[in-house]
C-alpha cells in the first residue's frame, strides 16, 4: 500500500467514527427526550390522580364531621343549630328541597299522611332534600341523617342514618332529617362555612301490630340506602322486592312500637 492509499484509508476511518458518534449521540439524546416526555405525561397524570383521591378523601372526612355535628340537631331537642366548615377546592356544594323520597308506614298505613307529619310530607311521603358535595364524577351527600358516597359505578354508605329495628327491645326508631332549603350551589377554591338550623320537629310513638316498613324511592343512592337499612337491623330488599315501584324496601317485624321523628332543617352557607 502506498503512502497516499494509507492516508486515504485513515481519513475514511476517522469519518466513519465521527458519523457513528453523531448517530449514537442523536439516538441517546432522542431516548432521553422520549423518556422525559413519557415521565412528564405519566408523572403529571399520577399527580392529578393522587390529588383527586386526596381531595375526595378530604371531602369525606369533612362531610363526615359535618354529619356528626349536624345530627346533634336530630338527637337532642335542646339543640336547634349547628355550624361546620369544609374546603371545596374546586368542588361544588349543593343544597335544595328535592331529593330522595322516603315513605314510612306502620301496618301498611303511611305515617306521613297523619298529623303532625302531614305538614312535612307530600302525599304521605317525605322528601329528604339535598345537601351534597360534588367533585368531578364523585358525590358525597348527606341523606336523611346518613352520609353516602356515589359515582358512576354506584353508591356506598359512609355513615348510618338514625334508622333502627331493635329486636331485643321490640322497638323501631326512625329519625329523618328533611332538608328544606332554597335551591343553591356554590363552587369555590376556599373554605366554606355551613349552618344547619332546625325549622320544625315532629315526633310520635305508634303501636305496631304487624310491621314497620321504610320504602325509598326516587333516589340516586339505592345501594347506600340498602346498606343503611341492613346496618340498622331492617330486612332490606333492593329494587323494591315485593313492591317494584320502590327502589329499596326495609321491613321491621320485631317491633311492637315505633318512635318516628321528622326534623325539618334549613342549610345555609
Amino acid at each position: 500500500m502506498t503512502r497516499a492509499e494509507s492516508e486515504s484509508v485513515g481519513t475514511f476511518g476517522k469519518d466513519d467514527r465521527g458519523v457513528s458518534e453523531v448517530v449514537a449521540f442523536v439516538l441517546v439524546f432522542g431516548i432521553i427526550l422520549t423518556s422525559v416526555a413519557l415521565l412528564s405525561v405519566t408523572g403529571f397524570q399520577a399527580m392529578d390522580d393522587y390529588q383527586e383521591v386526596e381531595q375526595l378523601a378530604n371531602a369525606e372526612r369533612a362531610m363526615d364531621a359535618l354529619t356528626e355535628n349536624f345530627n346533634d340537631v336530630l338527637r337532642y331537642d335542646g339543640i336547634d343549630q349547628r355550624y361546620g366548615e369544609l374546603t371545596l377546592r374546586e368542588g361544588t356544594m349543593t343544597a335544595g328541597s328535592s331529593g330522595t323520597v322516603v315513605n314510612v308506614s306502620v301496618d301498611g298505613d303511611p305515617i306521613g299522611a297523619d298529623e303532625p307529619f302531614s305538614r312535612s310530607a307530600d302525599n304521605g311521603r317525605f322528601d329528604v332534600g339535598e345537601f351534597a358535595y360534588e367533585y368531578e364524577s364523585e358525590t358525597v351527600a348527606y341523606e336523611g341523617g346518613g352520609l353516602v358516597r356515589a359515582s358512576d359505578g354506584g353508591s356506598v354508605l359512609l355513615s348510618e342514618p338514625l334508622l333502627e329495628c331493635r329486636a331485643d327491645s321490640e322497638t323501631a326508631v326512625v329519625t329523618l332529617a328533611v332538608v328544606d332549603s332554597t335551591d343553591r350551589s356554590i363552587r369555590s377554591h376556599t373554605g366554606l362555612g355551613v349552618t344547619m338550623t332546625e325549622t320544625d320537629r315532629h315526633t310520635r310513638l305508634v303501636d305496631v301490630d304487624d310491621s314497620v316498613a321504610i320504602a325509598v324511592d326516587e333516589t340516586e343512592y339505592e345501594r347506600a340506602w340498602e346498606g343503611a337499612l341492613t346496618a340498622g337491623g331492617w330486612e332490606a330488599t333492593e329494587h323494591g322486592g315485593y313492591d317494584p315501584d320502590e327502589d329499596v324496601i326495609g321491613v321491621c317485624t320485631d317491633a311492637e312500637e315505633v318512635v318516628v321523628t321528622v326534623v325539618e332543617v334549613d342549610v345555609e352557607y
